[in-house]
């Protein structure tokens, strides 16, 4: 079997998303998962996925595989590693040697302090919990390959599963519902549709872009204004929220909370400007009323 993309993850948000946007490319894809996915298995169990990616000769391989909840990771660092970490050194070295692409999904969990200024992939980073960290070394290991692409974001839309509903799902019901809602004012990012992303970044991979980059909407906001910006949208009360500081959230792990993102090298490459805020909410409510 050869094929041209291996989605590791693919039935996560974002893997599921970039095999509807590779398919329609008319480039052939495999996904792997723990479950209900062309194959599969658990990534860290490096003699398996190795003779998989053997299997599959793909020419590109999408890691987007990660273990995002920081209280998991706080409680179980050695895990966090295998899964965050050290599968990226085994992708890259064997990338690196069978001159394949490897494409490493980062996260933007990086910086703290400085509220909506905007981060270039040069900046430095301040690692506040095991999370981060591991992402971190992630990206160092994935650099051993100097083809390798990483690529830093903060992503949101439809997970599609009802056990574990995503930022928005979650957003969305709890407006619908009337549910109080804490909505923090202190806590930035500059999020991107995961569609918008998926399309970004297969162009960069066919630009063959390398090194570390940064993928995300062109603007800042908080949380509690892209709530706002959503609600309206929808046309949805924001009657039962209440704007507040992060920090007044208590029980919840050390996080970095300054999290924009300057996009300025991934726009000049592209050569099209990526969304701004009110475009992402658009590209989300337009996906949700449409029921895709």
């Amino acid at each position: 079997m050869t094929c041209e993309f291996l989605v590791l993850g693919s039935t996560g948000m974002l893997g599921q998303a970039l095999l509807k946007e590779i398919k329609q490319r008319n480039n052939t894809v495999v996904g792997v998962a723990r479950k209900k996915a062309d194959i599969c298995m658990d990534i860290t169990n490096d003699k398996q996925l190795l003779e998989v990616i053997e299997e599959i000769n793909p020419k590109i391989i999408i890691n987007t595989v990660a273990i995002v909840d920081l209280s998991y990771c706080e409680e179980n660092p050695s895990q966090c590693y295998l899964c965050n970490s050290r599968v990226s050194l085994i992708l890259s070295k064997y990338c690196a040697l069978n001159k394949k692409k490897y494409v490493y999904i980062s996260t933007d969990h990086y910086f703290t302090g400085d509220q909506d200024r905007k981060h270039s992939e040069a900046h430095p980073v301040n690692l506040c919990n095991e999370y981060a960290m591991t992402k971190y070394i992630g990206e160092r290991l994935s650099l051993v390959n100097d083809n390798a692409l990483v690529v830093r974001t903060n992503i949101v839309g439809f997970r599609h599963d009802e056990k574990s509903l995503s930022f928005l799902e979650w957003a969305i019901k709890a407006l619908e519902n009337k549910e109080h809602m804490n909505l923090f004012d202190d806590f930035y990012t500059s999020s991107i549709d995961v569609r918008s992303f998926s399309k970004a970044l297969c162009d960069l991979i066919d630009k063959d872009v390398n090194g570390i980059i940064n993928l995300a909407s062109s603007e800042v906001s908080n949380k509690k204004t892209f709530i706002e910006t959503l609600a309206k949208q929808l046309g949805l009360s924001l009657a039962n929220t209440n704007g507040c500081p992060m920090s007044q959230n208590t029980g919840i792990v050390k996080r970095n909370e300054s999290l924009g993102l300057d996009v300025l090298k991934a726009e000049e490459i592209l050569g099209y400007s990526l969304p701004t805020l009110l475009e992402v909410v658009n590209n989300l409510v337009r996906e949700y009323r449409n029921g895709e």
